[in-house]
């Protein structure tokens, strides 16, 4: 590993991180030391999340925001969902070349002046913002980026940038849920867009990101298992992928739900009717616990839905939150032991008793601090709830994200594409996977248009080369304050690194540094 390489990730490996997964040390680095785009893909159980929460520990530097196309999204990512941080209207349809996206013109009666009637709090977000986070990307509507890109060049008085100059980085899977878009709405879309997906709009083409896709898989460790998912996502399965699936068809999966299984469905109101038979069928007292909200926290914002709970000692439940302390995670699968008005005694599939007790989700907006020039995240309600929900059945789409050790997969009915390979990708090995009846080659639904953007991504090998040049540049305001400290020694060792890359002389910004590098050399040698 090079020098200036080497610069760059020592802190990395000094907290840990798999210094063996190098698209994600990459993709950290183009966050966290260029000003390039990115959108990081991967498949499920490849670190999207954990990526997210390792650049919030990282970034000490960047003006950030996080936001994400549903609430329960933006809760778990600690954002705000994309429509309130824009203050974007959801039953307003925007399209390109609207006058309502315009700053104004002749004979225009509304401009986006009228449509976007920011704060000046909030102005002084947008305009402070070094990098924007779109969690959950593939989730998003295709003109929404265009919408984004509008407000940005407007209100940041920079309509010559994508994006008025943000950095954007876009995490997200397009094989997995995809965007909801009724048919009145495509009607009018599709006159304007090839597809529903964020990738076709025209600001991400113009913006042009880095494309780069996790690889490492930590969800399951079976080769077989990870093959044939692999296939599924890419709608490169065959017959016999098919067969080799069925073989664990279980007609009597019901009794399954008692021993620790939860089913995935696709259907509410069959998940809703499941839950509350096998709830009716228990014989101990029902007990009600209420959730309690704090300032403001959108009911549509809660982790549950409803967001009372009821429970009964013998009921299945799933955790809702990770909790390093007292070592439960979220979706894993408990029974109720006691119920208790401030606690509730669950054992774990793992054979642990927990001692659960309410906890916090905490809704954020984003501030800009003027004496520390940093846009700061600020909360601005709190939800709060015992982290468990009844789970003998959840929806494949409540379940994304999550991993279950056991799981009955009810896919027979799939109607949307990725629902099938989203919910086979929650198990982690196929001893845990049964599926609730046969299914055919027709129940595995791929979205044609995510297959062939999905090959357009960058190989560690591009990716490298273009940051040989990246880092080097970065590396020069290092440099800078190595000198000012007077550490004298890791400024040559930087300069000289950067000087072996690119020819830095023409750049008048480094002058300064330049007019003292003799010196700088002379007190090197005397050291």
């Amino acid at each position: 590993m090079n020098f200036l390489k080497s610069f760059f990730r020592q802190e990395f490996e000094a907290r840990g991180l798999d210094m063996s997964n190098e698209p994600f040390l990459q993709a950290l680095e183009i966050a966290l030391h260029t000003q390039k785009s990115l959108f990081l893909t991967g498949r499920a159980g490849t670190g999207k999340t954990t990526f997210l929460h390792t650049l919030r520990k990282f970034n000490t530097s960047k003006n950030m925001a996080v936001v994400a196309p549903t609430g329960v999204a933006a809760i778990n990512a600690r954002g705000r969902t994309i429509h309130s941080f824009f203050q974007i209207n959801p039953r307003q349809l925007l399209l390109p070349g609207d006058p309502r996206l315009q700053p104004g013109g002749k004979g225009n009666k509304e401009t986006i002046f009228d449509t976007f009637r920011y704060s000046k709090s909030r102005l002084n977000v947008i305009r402070n913002l070094d990098m924007l986070v779109i969690d959950e990307i593939s989730m998003v509507r295709v003109e929404m980026l265009d919408i984004l890109d509008q407000i940005l060049r407007v209100f940041r008085r920079k309509k010559h940038l994508p994006f008025g100059g943000v950095q954007l980085i876009l995490i997200g899977d397009p094989f997995q849920l995809p965007p909801v878009v009724r048919d009145g709405d495509w009607s009018i879309l599709a006159d304007h867009y090839d597809t529903r997906f964020f990738f076709s709009s025209y600001a991400f083409r113009q913006l042009s990101p880095y494309h780069i896709a996790l690889q490492k898989i930590y969800r399951q460790k079976d080769d077989q298992f990870i093959a044939l998912l692999n296939r599924i996502r890419e709608s490169r399965h065959t017959s016999e992928d098919i067969r080799f699936l069925n073989e664990r068809a279980n007609s009597y999966h019901f009794d399954l739900l008692d021993r620790g299984y939860i089913l995935l469905g696709t259907h509410n109101h069959s998940i809703l009717q499941i839950n509350q038979q096998k709830l009716a069928l228990l014989e101990t007292p029902a007990r009600d616990y209420k959730a309690s909200i704090e300032d403001e926290f959108p009911p549509s914002m809660a982790p549950f839905d409803p967001m009372d709970i009821t429970l009964k000692v013998g009921a299945q439940v799933i955790f809702m939150r990770n909790n390093s302390e007292k070592n439960y995670y979220n979706g894993m699968i408990g029974k109720v032991l006691e119920l208790e008005p401030n606690t509730i005694k669950v054992e774990g599939n793992n054979g642990a008793i927990y001692e659960v007790e309410r906890e916090v989700w905490e809704n954020v907006d984003f501030r800009y601090n003027e004496k520390e020039k940093r846009v700061e995240s600020e909360v601005i309600g709190r939800f709060t709830q015992f982290p468990l929900k009844l789970a003998w059945a959840i929806t494949v789409h409540k379940s994304q994200g999550l991993t279950f050790d056991k799981c009955i997969v009810d896919i027979g009915r799939s109607f949307e594409a990725g629902q099938v390979y989203v919910a086979l990708s929650r198990c982690t090995d196929l001893d845990g996977l049964v599926l609730k009846a046969a299914i055919g080659m027709h129940s595995v639904k791929v979205s044609l248009d995510s297959l062939t953007f999905s090959q357009q991504r960058h190989e560690e090998r591009e990716i490298e080369e273009e940051l040989i040049f990246e880092r080097a540049m970065s590396s020069l305001s290092h440099a800078l304050a190595a000198y000012k400290k007077g550490d004298y020694q890791k400024a040559k060792a930087i300069f000289d690194a950067v000087q072996q890359i690119h020819d830095i002389t023409p750049y008048a910004k480094w002058k300064q540094f330049l007019q003292v590098k003799p010196w700088l050399e002379a007190r090197h040698k005397r050291q």
